[in-house]
C-alpha cells in the first residue's frame, strides 16, 4: 500500500489531509500548508482525533493547527501603514471613496 492510499483509507479528513495529498502528488505548497501538511503525516493522520501534540520540542508547534496557545501572526500596523493599506485597497478594488 502506498503512503497516498494509506492516506487516503486511514486519515481523518481535515484540510490537512487534502495539504498532505497535494504533496504527495507533486503539487506546490505555501510554507503554512507544507507545517499543516507534516504535522498531519506526524500525528499518524489524525486517526486518534484532532489534539495538540504535545511536542514544544518540534520547531513547528508553534504553529500546529491544535495548539492551544498556537502562534497569532497580527501585523500590528501604525496609523499611517493603516491609511497607505486602505488607499491601495480602494484603488485595487476599484471602490469610489465618498470624499
Amino acid at each position: 500500500m502506498t503512503i497516498f492510499e494509506e492516506v487516503e483509507k486511514y486519515g481523518l479528513t481535515t484540510v490537512d489531509k487534502k495539504y498532505l495529498l497535494k504533496h504527495l502528488c507533486g503539487e506546490k505548497l505555501t510554507p503554512m500548508q507544507t507545517i499543516h501538511a507534516g504535522c498531519y503525516a506526524c500525528m499518524g493522520y489524525y486517526v486518534d482525533g484532532k489534539v495538540d501534540c504535545c511536542i514544544p520540542d518540534c520547531p513547528n508547534y508553534p504553529f500546529m493547527r491544535y495548539n492551544p496557545n498556537r502562534r497569532a501572526n497580527k501585523r500590528v500596523l501604525t496609523d499611517k501603514q493603516r491609511k497607505d493599506l486602505g488607499v491601495r485597497f480602494k484603488k485595487n478594488s476599484k471602490v469610489k471613496s465618498k470624499e
